[in-house]
């Protein structure tokens, strides 16, 4: 099972608040100890696009002065964010295309072919580097502003995405409209090209189904998932998407159903505190709710 955590990348860019440089790195700090497998720890985009992330190279700067054990992964939307991330020992690069021409457009200003050669190249360099490449395939179950994205325009766009050969495949539902149904027959047309060894699932909840939608996933062969603490977050060009899945209602789910054995109860509960008390933000995740209200979540010692 790879769990990766997003919640200082996606989880962040699209809150209303930023958060100081100091409290990310302690943030970053309690994330290491919830026992994740990645961490995607930032994005190096032009700050005009997102602030939130614009102290990108002084967090990698403060992080990386001492050797850590935790893997990370940090996101470029081009050539030149791949130069300013490949000063850092990020083994993981995240890059991105849409499912939607529309959505590719407002998000990275270019069309679809355009940016599979920008990914292309990006895949190119990192290999050279020795780092790994995971794209975010998004819009993959329904678009803001197209609707939904058919099926014979999603395959065609899994086989060229198959002959740049990224190390990891990550159908994103970036307004959350997935169901458990739409999910395993996209999976079963991207098993045409990609192994689903190679694939991951990252899921918002913005109509309450992400977490069917990763059982889902899980049957039909998927090990590995995104989320952030405290589901926090959502898409800045995408007005309602709510936050990603929480990370700890996935780890949950899965605990509870004895698919992993461990469950760092002290340590996300110091995360989410942190994020709700020292970050002020608003978090919606089943557990965290919980916790607000007092009670204890069953079957967690």
């Amino acid at each position: 099972m790879i769990l990766t955590d997003v919640t200082l990348r996606d989880g962040l860019q699209a809150e209303a608040k930023t958060v100081s440089l100091q409290h990310k790195l302690e943030l970053l700090q309690l994330l290491a100890q919830c026992q994740f497998n990645r961490l995607e720890i930032t994005s190096f985009v032009n700050p005009k696009w997102v602030p939130q992330l614009s102290d990108s190279e002084q967090l990698c700067e403060a992080w990386f002065k001492k050797t850590h054990s935790q893997e990370t992964m940090a996101f470029v939307p081009n050539a030149k964010g791949c130069e300013r991330l490949l000063r850092f020992p990020i083994p993981w690069i995240s890059c991105f295309v849409a499912a939607s021409a529309t959505f590719n457009q407002k998000n990275v200003n270019s069309s679809i072919d355009d940016t599979l050669k920008e990914v292309a190249s990006i895949t190119a360099t990192a290999k050279a580097k020795g780092r790994k490449v995971r794209l975010y395939l998004s819009t993959v179950w329904g678009c803001p502003y197209e609707g939904e994205v058919s099926p014979a325009f999603l395959e065609s766009l899994f086989e060229k995405i198959s002959k740049i050969d990224v190390q990891e495949l990550a159908l994103s539902d970036t307004i959350g409209v997935a169901t458990p149904d739409t999910v395993k027959k996209v999976l079963s047309l991207v098993s045409r090209y990609v192994p689903i060894a190679k694939i991951a699932l990252h899921l918002h909840n913005t109509y309450g189904f992400a977490l069917a939608n990763i059982q889902a996933g899980y049957e039909m062969g998927v090990r590995s998932f995104d989320g952030s603490l405290g589901g926090i977050g959502g898409c800045p060009y995408a007005k309602g998407a709510t936050g990603n899945v929480a990370s700890e209602d996935i780890r949950y789910l899965l605990l509870r159903q004895n698919l992993i054995s461990s469950f760092p109860k002290k340590e996300i509960e110091a995360t989410l505190k942190f994020l709700r008390e020292e970050a002020g933000l608003i978090l919606n995740s089943s557990l965290s709710k919980i916790l607000e209200k007092g009670g204890s979540w069953y079957g967690i010692q």
